[in-house]
């Protein structure tokens, strides 16, 4: 027996967790005594430290923390000896490799040469095989032995697996047994998996399935998952105190850096999430202007507020739900819907009730109908519609602040709002939100104005201090091209896969968020955006899950590509991609 089945299912759950990363290990034995010993993989660490003496490549993947040495020799000492030493192959076979080969040797002769070299391999977070070798004095070379009976692998699903005991438990506790409604895959069907963790561009649910994460925590995480900087800031932030209702530095700092990257937010109030800034922006239109219809467009979505929950896309469009129920009929018939991307619509709605309307808000990229960009002229048509009728024109830049470019649509699009919501991507993946605009219109609100908004943790000092570390990342070197760079690949990658499949599809993008929609024709708006086939797309949704692919679990919804994601990561998913849309077509 080389490893007991316990050592073998932690050997495999080791090289799951430390992907994509090489693990490595070691066991020890004193008679019947067994110890299997994890090391620390300091590679990442000192490569940031020292890059030319430590660069990243195959000969260069492992470094053993000394202290984890220092364990092992202390071990020795008692009278243990090394029996097994375990590594990974990431994204690569189980084999021994050169590599291995002169990690193992000192001088030509073996540090260890009674131990099993034991190989797993681990391609896109999952465990595909495992090898053992041993040296042969005779041959001179490592040669490969018998592993042995195998046991269960991580993630082999048991009679009830851990993330649907949880499910259950969750389901007698919480609405639909989630926090917010499209995590509960009622859009594709089966049952959610619960996260345990998350690196990177990874996360790996609770039975050690990992998955390359296109969603992002639906759009805040444009650094990856527990990205260092942001780590670092909160590490530094919570022993200062979690909340203080009263000013900080950071606010101030916060606001700066919005307002530098967003030249119409000449003054910006920060709140705790998007539904209350793109709220909190709708009472100030009404305020400043005394009117009290607000115009919005099919399939938008700009959070829970009632006034805001007619027509709504993302959750409301998966479902089917047109309005909400608890939102009374007078509330609902002072919101005004029109198409996305018909400026005609918006202009007759203006001839009709022009003199009652307060605002236009609009996603300026839609991303909550899944991705659809403005039309050419769109976005400068409502700018000139709302100035000449003495409305205001609200971007709801949610999702595409910091993400489409860093002054979010307003920089890509040349045009300017007269208020903006912020969100997502100011927290660095902590609950944040924002809202701005011109002085005059934001000096209307309290304790200047007669518009009442306030809030027990807005200008949170940790999400401050996350916000405040993402957008310093962003601002360096070509963040953006990069993100340009990876998400065209990706996109190439899904529309080559339907395509060789002969599955129709059409996938919108804009910079690092994009969704593929499975119908043929343009998806200009939430009518077009409806003809896509939500079955095929939830078939699709769970063969790329199977693949280790995490897409949103709905068809309305945006993918999001990371920094963190890497050139390999995308060529895997384009690989999960053509597999997925081929059994589509065999389907």
């Amino acid at each position: 027996m080389i490893l007991t089945p316990e050592e073998l299912h932690t050997v495999r759950r080791v090289a799951v967790e430390e992907y994509p990363r090489e693990s490595c290990g070691v066991v020890v034995v004193r008679g019947e005594e067994r110890r299997l010993v994890r090391c620390r993989n300091i590679q990442n660490e000192l490569h940031a430290k020292e890059p030319a003496r430590y660069p990243r490549d195959a000969r260069t993947a492992y470094y053993i923390d000394p202290k984890d040495l220092l364990r092992i020799g202390r071990l020795e000492d008692e009278g243990f000896t090394v029996a097994v030493i375990f590594h990974s192959h990431v994204d690569a076979g189980a084999y021994f490799s050169e590599t291995d080969r002169r990690q193992a040797l000192v001088g030509g002769e073996p540090s260890y040469p009674a131990a099993i070299y034991l190989v797993t391999s681990v391609v896109g977070g999952r465990p595909e095989a495992m090898a053992a070798f041993r040296w042969d004095a005779a041959t001179r070379d490592f040669l490969p032995v018998d592993l042995g009976a195998p046991s269960p692998s991580v993630g082999e699903p048991s009679a009830v697996s851990a993330s649907k005991r949880l499910y259950s438990r969750a389901e007698r506790l919480m609405p639909g047994g989630v926090n917010s409604p499209v995590r509960a895959f009622r859009g594709v069907g089966g049952e959610p998996f619960f996260v345990a963790r998350a690196e990177g561009a990874r996360l790996w649910d609770v039975e050690g399935h990992a998955y390359i994460d296109f969603v992002g925590s639906w759009g805040p995480l444009i650094l990856g998952h527990a990205p260092r900087p942001v780590v670092e800031a909160i590490i530094a932030a919570a022993p200062r105190g979690t909340s203080y209702g009263a000013p900080t530095p950071g606010e101030v700092e916060l606001a700066e850096a919005i307002t530098a990257a967003y030249p119409s937010m000449e003054m910006v109030r920060l709140v705790s999430s998007g539904t209350e800034a793109a709220m909190s922006a709708i009472r100030l239109a009404r305020g400043a202007t005394g009117r009290d219809v607000v115009m919005k467009f099919d399939g938008c979505y700009h959070g829970h507020a009632d006034s805001l929950l007619v027509k709504a896309g993302s959750g409301g469009a998966t479902f089917g739900i047109p309005d909400s129920g608890g939102v009374p009929a007078p509330l609902a018939a002072l919101t005004v819907t029109v198409p996305f991307n018909d400026l005609p619509a918006v202009a007759a709605v203006f001839r009709e009730r022009g003199d009652r309307v307060a605002a236009v808000i609009v996603e300026p990229i839609a991303g909550n109908m899944g991705v659809v960009p403005p039309l050419p002229g769109f976005l400068e048509g409502l700018r000139e519609l709302t100035t000449a009728h003495g409305a205001l024109l609200i971007f709801d830049e949610v999702i595409t602040g910091f993400r489409v470019a860093y002054g979010g649509a307003q920089a890509l699009y040349g045009v300017r709002p007269d208020l903006t919501c912020l969100g997502k991507i100011i927290g660095g993946g902590l609950p944040v939100g924002a809202y701005g605009g011109r002085r005059d219109l934001m000096g209307r609100v309290a304790p200047l104005g007669d518009v009442y908004q306030a809030g027990t943790l807005s200008g949170n000092p940790l999400a401050v201090a996350a916000g405040l570390a993402t957008l310093a990342a962003l601002r360096q070197g070509d963040a953006y091209a990069r993100l340009e760079a990876l998400s065209a690949q990706l996109e190439r990658g899904l529309r080559a896969g339907a395509e060789k499949a002969g599955v129709p599809l059409v996938v919108n993008r804009v910079g690092s968020m994009l969704t593929a929609f499975f119908c043929g024709g343009r998806v200009i708006d939430y009518a077009s955006a409806r003809r896509a086939d939500t079955a095929r797309y939830a078939r699709y949704f769970h063969a790329m899950l199977e693949r280790g692919v995490y897409l949103a679990p709905s068809q309305f919804e945006a993918a999001f590509v990371s920094l963190a994601h890497s050139e390999a990561d995308i060529e895997h998913a384009a690989r999960a991609a053509a597999d997925a849309s081929a059994s589509l077509a065999l389907a």
